[in-house]
């Protein structure tokens, strides 16, 4: 039995075949051999440009073309083979050049050529008449049609077959991490990957398919986002020609040469780790031999990136403006990708806006000041782990109106990059549903949105709409639909018909698109992105943002709403508090990395943080985020389903623009908070021995003592010697209920909210009566980042949001006094301002009274307009009587 397409075994053992034969010629000095070998040559070149309208016909003929062919190499021709069996061929095209089955093989059929082409050399004319004729059969015809249909008869090349399937297999048998124990464990992909997707084709001058890969050099339970991304160069030798219609821009039509002797090490399962965590500015070149990787050397890096995660292109379509060429571009490159792996575990990974990420490049080997991003280098963000029940090829869940759940997904991204807007909502923005409406609801907006003439007044090529149209059809497969429980000949074949259909009807358009515009040329020299800057489309579709902490519904066009006099005077507060800062920066000594002067970090736990958020996004913050750990999920992705993480994270970073912050997901929203206390405790002890945090931020509390916080916050004070702040939100419910813990504990500084002039709200809780004074900041309508989804910064009040103020004007005096640590009398002060006892006798130093009794407004503006010698006089006064 065949293990492969006919067409495909007889496209590549008839090139190898007929060089044989052609050598053969050569070396023994018989022209009738060299004859045969260029007929055979002829045939290949025959099936190599066949057209999709003649695959039916030849489809006929090709068992005989086989049967004619294995004859010919056999040494006991003209004995007839039996069945479909061509052993020979079969060796010669599957088995690895230079492997025994092989050179078996390769012998064989060399003298079977020659017993064929001795004596009078009758036997090789009538082969070659048989040949000729194979050739010339409908010849004029097929030219004639040919004239109309060049372009669209010649698809990009594939890689051969399996050749996806055995990298990715491979590669997934390496994901088991081993960094932490030393053994493979069973959480799978605990490095992040991520696949470039390239323009067609990438083989090598060796005839060898290139996989261009990053690896983060850290796993997520590591704590940190991860160390460094890991170039790597994945190349596999192509046991096989191209599939039919396949057209490699080195093709030659010889057989692929043999590779020069490489000097290979064998990559054991559980050596991976140690590899990718090399850190040696270099690039790992892998190959796999016999279904082993093996590692080849270093060569320079070709992958010259910044050392952060990747921009998923939901949030390059929201923030960057993408010219009409780098659309198409990165629609082409996408649709060409999925085409290509369509039949492969590389799409187990659910190919979305999402999950496509873009990673920003630098010039050169030097650390670069900023990064570039271009539209036509995405990368898959790959998941070595178990099947996405949506990314499957046909889904047979009742209900579903679409059934090519991949086709469709393709569809949304190419709305979303026509458009210039991501449609994807996470599952936690949508009402419960079953899995079917919710796959149909997204169908149904990307249909509603590709109908929508306003939102493609920019972009209405005909041909684009028309790949759109096609992806979203539900009846796209409609004549090779995929049925259940036919044999695995039939699946294939199945398969392969819905690929060339795909073909046809979306990427072609879209490849005669970039002809026509004559982009095609310059699709690789397209420039970088632009500064963030929303398109047009945004505002048309721009989403409904509430004043509560509600989840966004579908996009809705509305108008930025009035703000209060309240919001107003909060931004006031907060600009005010960007100057003091610029003047306390303008006067310290520039830091020097790994010096003493190291700034200042602060840890926020809480439900997490969209580093998508268009805050983040800008230069000067996104290389601020230092540090992520997830109780919640353990995923290595940044994420936040609520908001409300993210809101404080954005506003600590406000008030304290010179820290580094770390962020600790302990819950998915505050109405999980109540059964989060493990991850707590875990999460403090985590920031104090593992991120050396300064400052522990808690915007939460609980009505009764947690033992396991208190525990975790006694054993950080001690391990670090008191010099560690902890800072919580007092409560929320005003003289209804008691201080929540752990603001009640006695090591945390309790924090109160105010509104800008420094009045305490009614929503704060009575003051402790163990506290001799209560702390209070700027917490009515403070405006701050919230999820990727909102344009504009969302305005929120309470305990909480006054907490970050407070870590954050705490960071600031920090990081002012850590910067002057050396110069004379700031070396005690900076020591003791970093205990509970000299923060709190710093802010009284700072704060205001107010009406309310043993109340005081924190708010640093006695150090703005002063210089560095009354500062200096401020801090050592505050802090004297500490001990």
């Amino acid at each position: 039995m065949v293990s492969e397409d006919p067409l495909d075994l007889a496209q590549t053992a008839i090139v190898r075949v007929a060089n044989i034969a052609s050598l053969l010629g050569v070396q023994s000095k018989r022209p009738v051999c060299g004859r045969l070998g260029a007929e055979l040559l002829l045939v290949a070149d025959y099936l190599n440009t066949a057209g999709l309208d003649q695959e039916e016909q030849l489809r006929l003929r090709i068992s005989k073309l086989l049967r004619d062919v294995e004859m010919i190499c056999s040494v006991q021709w003209p004995d007839q083979t039996s069945g479909k069996s061509y052993p020979l061929l079969e060796a010669i095209a599957q088995a690895q050049s230079g492997s025994p089955r092989y050179s078996n093989a390769q012998a064989e059929i060399r003298q079977g050529l020659v017993n064929t082409t001795s004596k009078t050399g009758v036997a090789a004319e009538k082969a070659i008449l048989h040949l000729q004729k194979f050739t010339k059969r409908d010849d004029t015809k097929r030219r004639e049609a040919n004239k109309d249909t060049s372009r669209k008869r010649n698809t990009p090349a594939e890689y051969p077959s399996g050749i996806n399937a055995l990298v990715h297999n491979v590669l997934r048998e390496h994901m088991g991490c081993t960094c932490n124990h030393g053994t493979v464990q069973k959480v799978r992909s605990g490095h992040l990957a991520r696949l470039l997707l390239r323009p067609p084709q990438h083989t090598t001058d060796q005839g060898q398919v290139q996989y261009d890969m990053l690896f983060s050099s850290a796993p997520f339970w590591n704590g940190s986002r991860f160390g460094r991304w890991q170039d790597v160069q994945l190349l596999v030798p192509r046991v096989q020609k191209s599939k039919k219609r396949a057209r490699f821009s080195n093709h030659s039509g010889g057989t692929t040469p043999p590779l020069p002797p490489k000097q290979l090490m064998q990559v054991d399962r559980g050596q991976f780790c140690n590899l990718i965590s090399l850190e040696a500015n270099s690039r790992i070149c892998l190959t796999i031999q016999d279904g082993q990787l093996q590692k080849s050397g270093f060569e320079p890096l070709q992958q010259i990136v910044e050392h952060v995660p990747g921009i998923s292109l939901a949030n390059i379509l929201e923030h960057y403006h993408l010219t009409a060429k780098m659309k198409l571009a990165l629609a082409y490159i996408l649709a060409q990708s999925v085409w290509q792996y369509y039949d492969s575990d590389w799409m187990k990974t659910r190919w979305t806006s999402e999950t496509i990420q873009f990673i920003k490049e630098c010039g050169s080997n030097s650390a670069c000041e900023q990064g570039k991003l271009f539209a036509w280098k995405p990368y898959l963000s790959v998941r070595f782990g178990d099947e996405d029940p949506e990314s499957r090829e046909f889904s047979d869940v009742d209900g579903e109106i679409h059934r090519y759940p991949r086709i469709q997904a393709l569809g949304i991204m190419l709305v979303e990059i026509g458009i210039g807007l991501p449609l994807h909502r996470s599952d936690e923005e949508r009402p419960a549903q079953s899995l079917a409406a919710k796959i149909n609801e997204d169908l149904l907006l990307a249909i509603q949105y590709s109908k929508n003439v306003k939102l493609w007044r920019d972009y209405d090529y005909p041909n684009y709409l028309g790949a759109v149209d096609h992806c979203l059809d539900p009846g796209i497969f409609a004549l090779a639909p995929c049925i259940r429980g036919v044999d695995d000949k039939e699946e294939v074949e199945g398969l392969k018909q819905r690929r060339n259909i795909l073909y046809d009807k979306v990427i072609f358009p879209l490849e005669e698109l970039l002809h026509g515009t004559r982009w095609m040329e310059q699709l690789t020299a397209i420039g970088p992105l632009e500064t963030p800057a929303k398109s047009s489309a945004v505002q048309f579709v721009a989403e409904q943002s509430s004043a509560d902490d509600v989840a966004v519904g579908p996009p809705l066009s509305r108008k930025a709403a009035k703000k209060t006099f309240t919001e107003k005077k909060a931004k006031q507060w907060l600009s005010r508090m960007q100057r003091l800062n610029s003047e306390l920066a303008q006067t310290s000594p520039r830091r020097v990395p790994g010096s003493s002067s190291a700034r200042i970090r602060i840890a926020v736990l809480d439900t997490g943080c969209d580093d998508n958020a268009p805050f983040f996004l800008l230069p000067d913050n996104a290389p601020r985020l230092k540090e992520w750990k997830d109780w919640v999920d353990e995923s290595d992705q940044w994420q936040d389903c609520h908001g409300h993480g993210t809101h404080l994270v954005s506003l600590v970073m406000k008030t304290a623009p010179e820290a580094h912050i770390c962020v600790a997901r302990i819950a998915k929203n505050p109405n999980t908070l109540l059964k989060a206390g493990e991850n707590v405790a875990e999460a403090i002890s985590w920031a104090s021995k593992e991120w050396k945090a300064d400052i522990i931020s808690m915007s939460f509390g609980y009505a009764d003592e947690q033992q396991c916080i208190s525990g975790a916050i006694r054993r950080a004070l001690w391990e670090r010697d008191d010099s560690i702040l902890f800072f919580a939100a007092a409560s929320n419910y005003g003289a209804n209920d008691k201080e929540m813990f752990p603001a009640r504990h006695d090591s945390v500084i309790s924090i109160r909210g105010t509104n800008s002039n420094g009045n305490f709200e009614d929503f704060n809780p009575p003051r402790n009566w163990n506290e001799e004074t209560a702390f209070g900041t700027l917490g009515l309508d403070v405006p701050s980042a919230w999820l990727s989804d909102h344009d504009d910064e969302v305005y929120k009040s309470g305990t909480s949001i006054a907490t970050a103020v407070a870590a954050g004007i705490a960071g600031a005096l920090l990081g002012y006094v850590n910067c002057k640590s050396k110069e004379g009398a700031f070396q005690d002060v900076n020591k003791k301002l970093r205990t509970r006892q000299g923060m709190q006798a710093m802010f009284r130093t700072l704060a205001v009274r107010t009406q309310q009794e043993h109340c005081l407004y924190l708010a640093p503006w006695k150090l703005m307009g002063k210089s560095d010698e009354e500062r200096q006089a401020i801090f050592v006064a505050a802090l004297s009587d500490i001990s």
